[in-house]
């Protein structure tokens, strides 16, 4: 059971009621109980889920209480801040708006890549072993180095190195490590957990049975992955409000698909059909790929209308100031801005931010927030090239199904060294963490909504039609379609401007 010490506190003493249910689910999944005050300072900060993270990763990792002194050690002012008042007249409301945490978190200046990349792996065991150490099902894991001394039934939490076949009778070894030392472990091809897909540089939980000859490596039982839990938080607004998620403008394309944002720019002005939906919608979510770029892939050049960066950005801002001034515009970055293309990657420069309009909200890739209350985690999706081929049967075409294996693995990006590039960042910003109640992707070009243990899935739809380069990666693009998801229930419409009106398509409440 996890509670807030001190007390249940007065509903004025935490202004952002769905910012502090999800803070004390976050401190919930990593079994630590949290002092009022403690809690009280982090929802008055901006990011309250990076310091969270921040107190985990270093005093409170060893510690079953998060107290108001280790919230304050992780800001950086010399001197606490105080306090926020615990009784204003009236509560305040929720935030339309939230910034919970950005991916990307710059390390220190001047470390060896070796020194950086260790860092950064060591970030991923540490979020990920913390999870799956507090799963009941996954009896007291102990540290690779001491598995010999468990004869019998043991549990270990390791990330994966390598996984080969035996030459004879098709069994897995599994070669994991921790922070102690490397094990090779036997998966039986007739487990069930034999035939899921594995990734390299994934974090798991494993329940062996230890040999008592030492010549004979330990036997896996069971696999557990960080996964989504079944029971969990989840939030929903309490007022009429919607969200509109779209991905991958491309501006500055000769493909880029003008007809079609016309109907979608007459639809948010309640010019077009359905004007009560129109009326509803608060926010707008992209998913990256805001413009073409430069260079991006080869003789890109063929397929430019706009064929410098900064000019590309200015029709990017030209063509938001065509969408209603009242709406929150929320964008992230992917693999064709201009930024850097590892990942995380940060949120764009403030040269080509200076085009934009005043409602646009410019974060990294990728970023979770909370809009009214609902936690969403926006990723662009480059990941996908690397996944798609690892993981059995999937595709460009169902990326939602490669989406339930990030959440099952609580990774965006899990594999080091194939055609996504990850920053050398002394933080993992591609572990989920927390379960968002949305998660958006794009960068596949096609369309998808679908649902996992509660976590409504959207693949955003792409503004661009179909290009050579797309067509020669066996890529099918389904352009123009927008997701508008109602953020009291998350049910979501599907609009479809690629017709000559656009088509309502009803996807159900969660």
């Amino acid at each position: 059971m996890y509670l807030v010490l001190d007390g249940p506190p007065a509903p004025e003493a935490f202004p952002h009621r769905e910012l502090r249910e999800a803070l004390l689910g976050y401190f919930r999944e990593h079994q630590k109980l949290v002092e009022t005050e403690a809690l009280s300072l982090l929802t008055a900060r901006p990011e309250p889920l990076r310091h969270a993270r921040q107190i985990l990763d270093g005093p409170g990792a060893s510690v079953p209480i998060i107290t108001r002194g280790m919230v304050e050690l992780v800001y950086t002012a010399p001197a606490a801040a105080p306090a926020p008042a615990l009784a204003p007249a009236e509560p305040s409301p929720v935030p339309a708006y939230a910034l919970i945490a950005e991916g990307y978190a710059p390390g220190p200046p001047g470390r060896q890549p070796l020194e950086a990349y260790g860092a950064l792996f060591a970030s991923r065991f540490r979020t990920l072993s913390r999870i799956l150490r507090g799963r009941s099902d996954l009896p007291h894991p102990v540290p690779v180095k001491e598995i010999r001394q468990h004869e019998g039934r043991s549990a270990v939490v390791g990330m994966l190195r390598s996984l080969r076949q035996t030459a004879e009778k098709k069994h897995l070894i599994l070669e994991v490590e921790d922070e102690t030392g490397c094990v090779e472990l036997l998966l039986p091809r007739d487990r069930p957990a034999a035939k899921q897909s594995w990734m390299p540089d994934e974090v798991v939980g494993l329940e062996l049975e230890v040999p008592r000859d030492r010549n004979r490596i330990p036997v896996v039982k069971e696999v557990h992955r960080p996964e989504v839990p079944i029971h969990r938080d989840t939030h929903r607004s309490d007022r009429a409000r919607r969200v509109l998620f779209l991905s991958d403008l491309h501006l500055g394309s000769r493909s880029f698909l003008s007809e079609s944002w016309a109907e979608l720019v007459a639809f948010l002005r309640e010019e077009g059909p359905a004007p009560e939906i129109a009326r509803e919608i608060a926010h707008v979510v992209i998913a990256g790929d805001l413009v073409d770029g430069i260079g991006i892939y080869p003789n890109q050049e063929r397929d430019l209308a706009i064929h410098d960066i900064f000019d590309q950005y200015v029709e990017l801002g030209r063509r938001l100031r065509e969408l209603p001034a009242r709406l929150n515009l929320v964008v992230i970055p992917g693999n064709h801005d201009a930024v850097c293309p590892a990942e995380p990657q940060p949120a764009l420069a403030a040269e080509v931010r200076a085009g934009l309009p005043e409602n646009v909200r410019t974060v990294g890739n990728p970023t979770t927030c909370a809009l009214e209350g609902v936690v969403v985690e926006a990723y662009h999706g480059r990941s996908f090239d690397d996944l798609i081929p690892a993981i059995p049967g999937a595709s460009y075409s169902r990326p939602t199904e490669v989406m339930k294996s990030m959440l099952a693995m609580r990774h965006l990006a899990p594999i080091y060294g194939g055609r996504t590039p990850l920053a050398p960042l002394p933080r993992d910003g591609l572990v989920i963490d927390p379960v968002p109640d949305i998660l958006v992707t794009g960068h596949a070009h096609t369309y998808g909504v679908d649902r996992y243990r509660g976590v409504l899935l959207l693949n955003a739809s792409t503004w661009q039609a179909e290009t050579d380069y797309q067509k020669m990666r066996n890529i099918t693009a389904v352009p123009a379609r927008a997701a508008v998801v109602n953020l009291a229930d998350l049910s979501v419409l599907t609009l479809d401007f690629a017709r000559n009106r656009p088509a309502v398509v009803a996807d159900g409440a969660a």
